[in-house]
């Protein structure tokens, strides 16, 4: 798992778990609440808060992997118990070391926890099926009130859920105090939402949204600052325009929505992340993984022959698929194109996927076709391949044991900021890294950063021209890319950061940064996407600064 904060949302989890502070919309209640326990293990100690915030990402992918390998076991009953084992195993591993889940459980994020929530609901429903027992039914709701204080995509189990329990329900003769007494234990899952009102109250650092009022609260969890996907059209903002033609060949009206559904949002927003996971991709190092079409394979094999072996079971496991893919890539209508690949969306249909692969073992691993020892053994083996081979592909993307670049970049930005100066961001990449740097490590708190996405254009503006004069204001790369062509000729490149002059003395500054960032980047670190992006500005803007400074100084820069 990563040592330290990640890009995107990781900071934010972190900063917001460690002190209870409110992030964005609709929250994470259960998930900050669980956090925060993992991190009171670190006694005080703040460099080991994030190794312990994303430790409870990988404890909850573990398990997860154990209870899908209970559930292959409960869908694959009718096999001999002397070899259900074997393909429970292969199904559970070919998940353990899929691309989009080993993502998520290396991280301080909640989609690994998430998925441990869905998948012991779905485990308990099968029990409650063959067991009968009434009170698994209040666990499983209570359950799934706590998994919507980590994520809402725990709801998308809800379906399965009644189809497993529905039919046995409804021959219960205590039906009717069940229910009840489920809604109120589901109830009281979702109380862990009230902490969010009552640290908004308290008024922390963070505190998106402020929903210390109950009218506040209710937008809050509306999600009401952004941007609602509507059904149709598929292609719902001004931006899909420009790219309209790329997808729909020209064809306009309804007929246009439904061939960039098609082509775009249900094949490359769903169906390349299906493929990414259990047939392979070209990673970073750009060597192609293509042996990853065995658990493919193993997976369209399990679902075939599931529905032979049981229609019941079959539809269960195909609404968990269904929910967690094509349902749900509907619902979210992606626009084009998105800022980062959104497969972790995703993960239940991947789960389901997984759980048909280890089907598709088991019926390989029974085949009557199988004549002797030694085919029998070759058959294992090659089982046994597919998640091997996935292990092998994905494990130098995945390894992030000696990961530093995020924490070095991050740093990177506060140590380009002269003492008490102002930080303007944009997005969460340049934002959510500083916040865990400044309120868990204490690192550079003298500087004051505001992210105009959150605070307001008009608000920043003014922010920005109070302090213009009074103390050193700075922009983030992201900030100056979309807004500094309303700055020309008053921008100095420092670092990462751009500081905003009143007048036109742009020459470099550097006297307070390169010596203050200590790179830990090694070679044989990987390095990914974002962070290369980063580097690359940083060896840039260092470059344009060698070049203000004159061939005397270049040299002596260049060393630093």
């Amino acid at each position: 798992m990563d040592r330290s904060v990640s890009w995107w949302d990781c900071g934010e989890f972190i900063a917001t778990g460690w002190l209870l502070q409110v992030g964005h919309p609709p929250g994470a209640p259960t998930y900050q609440l669980l956090s925060h326990l993992f991190m009171l293990l670190s006694f005080g100690n703040p460099m080991l808060v994030a190794p312990l915030s994303n430790a409870l990402s990988a404890l909850a992918g573990g398990l997860t992997v154990g209870i899908l390998y209970l559930t292959i076991l409960e869908l694959t009953s009718y096999l001999s118990p002397s070899v259900s084992h074997l393909p429970a195993a292969i199904g559970a591993l070919c998940y353990l070391f899929c691309d989009t889940a080993w993502f998520s459980a290396v991280e301080s994020e909640v989609y690994s926890l998430a998925m441990l929530f869905c998948a012991i609901d779905f485990w308990l429903a099968l029990r409650y099926r063959r067991t009968r027992n009434s009170r698994l039914l209040l666990l499983i709701a209570f359950l799934l009130g706590l998994g919507v204080g980590v994520h809402l995509m725990t709801l998308l189990v809800v379906p399965a859920l009644l189809l497993i329990v529905l039919p046995s329900l409804v021959h219960c003769r205590r039906w009717g105090l069940i229910l009840p007494a489920a809604m109120l234990f589901f109830a009281l899952g979702l109380t862990t939402y009230l902490i969010i009102p009552i640290r908004a109250a308290a008024h922390p650092p963070i505190n998106e949204g402020n929903p210390s009022t109950s009218e506040a609260f209710m937008r809050y969890l509306k999600r009401e600052q952004y941007p609602k996907a509507p059904l149709y059209p598929r292609m719902w903002r001004e931006r899909d325009e420009a790219n309209w033609s790329d997808w729909t060949y020209g064809l306009d009206g309804a007929a246009g929505n439904a061939v960039y559904y098609v082509n775009y949002q249900l094949g490359y927003m769903y169906g390349r992340y299906l493929m990414y996971n259990f047939i392979g991709r070209e990673n970073l190092k750009s060597h192609r993984i293509v042996v990853f079409v065995l658990p493919f394979l193993l997976g369209l094999w399990g679902l075939l022959r599931h529905r032979r072996r049981s229609r019941w079971g079959f539809w269960v496991v195909m609404l968990l698929f269904l929910f967690g893919g094509a349902v749900l890539n509907l619902y979210l209508n992606h626009p084009c194109y998105e800022p980062r690949e959104r497969d972790y969306a995703y993960v239940l249909s991947f789960y389901a996927f997984a759980i048909w692969i280890g089907i598709g073992a088991g019926e390989v691993l029974t085949s009557p076709r199988l004549k002797g020892s030694l085919s029998r053994c070759l058959v294992v083996l090659l089982s046994l391949l597919a998640p091997l081979l996935m292990a092998c592909g994905n494990w130098s993307d995945h390894d992030r044991h000696n990961c530093h670049s995020v924490h070095d970049i991050a740093m990177g930005h506060l140590q380009s900021c002269d003492q008490g100066a102002l930080l303007i961001t944009l997005g969460d990449n340049d934002t959510f890294p500083l916040w865990y740097l400044q309120q868990v490590e204490h690192q550079r708190t003298d500087i004051d950063i505001y992210n105009i996405n959150l605070t307001g254009g008009s608000r920043t503006m003014q922010l920005i021209d109070s302090s213009l004069g009074r103390r050193p204001v700075y922009f983030s790369q992201y900030f100056v890319d979309r807004f500094g062509k309303y700055y020309e000729g008053r921008l100095r490149c420092e670092g990462f950061c751009w500081q905003l002059l009143p007048d036109t003395n742009l020459s470099p500054f550097t006297s307070h940064l390169s010596p203050s960032i200590e790179w830990h980047i090694t070679e044989s670190e990987y390095i990914d996407p974002v962070s290369s992006r980063f580097l690359d500005v940083w060896h840039r803007n260092l470059a344009l600064m060698a070049d203000e400074k004159g061939p005397r100084q270049s040299g002596a820069l260049a060393e630093e």
